[in-house]
């Protein structure tokens, strides 16, 4: 699906502004998680806890960012990608796209 670079900055915006949200939550879902678990303080369960939300919450953020016609919330992944050629980018959407990650991610 084809788009252009004001919709790709739109769709990464959101979708930078959905990952920060989420981001910011996971310390609180592994605590809830520990707690209903009775595991608190037992570092091998937290790890394995949050090693399950962080593969969760990026399951359904790939499946978002395809829902938004390959949205990205990573500038990294973007510049690499310019940076080596593949299609898709020009300088003006990369232009375009990085305040919107970057004012979103604030």
């Amino acid at each position: 699906m084809a788009k252009g670079p004001i919709q790709a900055a739109i769709s990464d915006g959101v979708l930078t502004f959905t990952w920060m949200f989420c981001a910011s939550a996971m310390g609180v879902v592994v605590f809830i998680i520990e707690s209903t678990l009775g595991v608190q303080g037992n570092y091998l369960f937290s790890l394995i806890i949050l090693t399950s939300v962080v593969a969760v919450i990026i399951f359904v953020f790939d499946a978002m960012a395809e829902a938004l016609g390959g949205a990205s919330f990573n500038p990294a992944g973007n510049a690499t990608m310019y940076a080596a050629g593949m299609p898709g980018d020009t300088i003006v959407s990369m232009a375009l796209r990085f305040p919107a990650q970057f004012g979103t991610s604030r």
